[in-house]
């Protein structure tokens, strides 16, 4: 029942941490570390800006330290991993410990990349389970298409040409 009054929002790295030891594992300095950097970061990040970040904040934790907790801290579904563009891999906080899961949509044209909703596959999802048995876990890549300002772009330098 909603009392009406404001609940802070609970802290993901928090929540993360008692998942980590509900499942018995151990709570590192590098595992915390990386998920204060991933719950304070405003983008999804590369391993290596992870690194860079856990370094200004823990000096001396390994690179080697930061992949281990991030195979770890994905292991554990606390840690998400999206490939937005041929590059490395970028990570980010799993969805339920922000707020609900999402899809990552990347304009071919601009790069722009934004989140849609995470039940938008849904229905593409439940289709390849009753017919193939496949489970869909659609967030480790980005969907690409043609945002609507490159779309536009495009429409207007593709009637102009044909002129």
């Amino acid at each position: 029942m909603d009392d009406g009054a404001q609940h802070p929002t609970p802290d993901p790295v928090v929540e993360a941490v008692r998942q980590i030891r509900a499942h018995g594992e151990r709570v590192t300095v590098a595992r915390t570390a990386v998920l204060r950097v991933l719950a304070d970061a405003e983008e999804h990040l590369s391993a290596d800006a992870i690194f860079a970040a856990v370094s200004r904040a823990a000096p001396g934790v390994h690179r080697t330290t930061i992949y281990r907790a991030l195979d770890a801290l994905e292991r554990l579904d606390l840690v998400a991993f999206t490939r937005l563009r041929h590059d490395a891999a970028t990570y980010h906080l799993a969805g339920h410990l922000v707020g609900g899961t999402h899809v990552h949509v990347r304009c071919r044209g601009c790069g722009t990349v934004s989140h849609a909703p995470g039940d938008l596959l849904d229905g593409a999802a439940g289709r390849l389970a009753a017919e193939q048995g496949f489970t869909l876990e659609p967030t480790g890549v980005a969907l690409t298409g043609w945002c609507a300002d490159c779309r536009a772009l495009t429409s207007r330098t593709t009637r102009t040409t044909r002129v």
